[in-house]
């Protein structure tokens, strides 16, 4: 992000190409040569801002936006507790599930895992009634680690449960796998970040625990840049939030900003070329 002063055209320049913008906070103009346009200003939502003043005014702005109180995810309509469906569906035993239930009020733990872990049903059997609940595919997880080129923050990954399992380039769709329940306002997020179509599907806990640790452990991707990652619990209101986002933009130069909220996070993503980082703030 870089302040320019306004610029006149001499006249050894009109033959070349140029663009002209206009701030979205001040409406100053400026007039670049297509080429070094866009190493001034910082774009967020499509507008363009010519300062770091007016980039720490708008994304204020889109920041109380994202943080005023929502209306709550409903729960799925036709979603009944997870051990009930189970045994309507005739793959558990009553008896099974007080197990279960016994063993998670003595050490905790999440239901549908515990039954696993007992025998009583399959990961497989258990996934295919969770994407039923909810009306999304099964996604079979291939066993080498997954390389699809698109940036998720491995905390939010960890936090719900889920990982990007196909990306289709022509129709440009991300295809994301969850394990517990699916969050839908970090599916828009996503949308909002990456600029990608996302469609839920549904995992088993253990191949979401295996590409992890392979996406963790194995190599990278060659001609993709992972993100830096950045966590913030205790930065929570709009103006911390947008001098922090300021200060990291002038610090990378950065040339885009992209900004999403899911139930417990907000998510920002600023770009230079191609470096990337990711800020995470705490808001649940």
């Amino acid at each position: 992000m870089k302040l320019t002063p306004s610029v006149a055209m001499p006249a050894w320049m009109s033959g070349l190409k140029v663009i002209t913008t206009r701030c979205g906070s001040c409406q100053r103009s400026l007039v670049l040569r297509h080429l070094s346009a866009h190493k001034v200003g910082i774009r967020m939502r499509g507008p363009w801002y010519c300062s770091a003043r007016c980039f720490r005014w708008a994304a204020e702005q889109e920041v109380m936006q994202l943080l005023k109180p929502a209306t709550e995810q409903p729960a799925h309509l036709s979603r009944m507790p997870l051990g009930l469906n189970l045994i309507n569906r005739g793959l558990l035993t009553i008896e099974q599930l007080k197990k279960a239930t016994d063993e998670q009020k003595e050490a905790g733990g999440e239901i549908g895992e515990l039954l696993v872990r007992q025998g009583a049903v399959s990961e497989k059997q258990l996934t295919a009634v969770r994407a039923t609940e909810w009306g999304c595919p099964v996604f079979t997880v291939p066993k080498h680690s997954i390389r699809i080129g698109i940036n998720i923050p491995s905390t939010l990954m960890r936090v719900y449960s889920m990982i990007p399992v196909h990306y289709g380039v022509r129709t440009n769709l991300l295809l994301v796998g969850f394990v517990h329940s699916v969050e839908y306002g970090l599916l828009y997020a996503i949308e909002q970040i990456t600029e990608c179509e996302t469609k839920p599907c549904f995992i088993t806990h253990s191949d979401f625990l295996t590409q992890m640790q392979q996406q963790q452990q194995g190599p990278e991707q060659p001609g993709f840049t992972p993100a830096k990652e950045l966590k913030f619990e205790n930065i929570q209101t709009a103006a911390e939030i947008a001098d922090t986002l300021c200060t990291s933009g002038l610090e990378i130069e950065a040339e885009e900003a992209f900004i999403g909220k899911c139930k417990d996070y907000l998510w920002a993503r600023l770009k230079s070329g191609p470096q990337a980082i990711d800020l995470l703030f705490r808001t649940g």
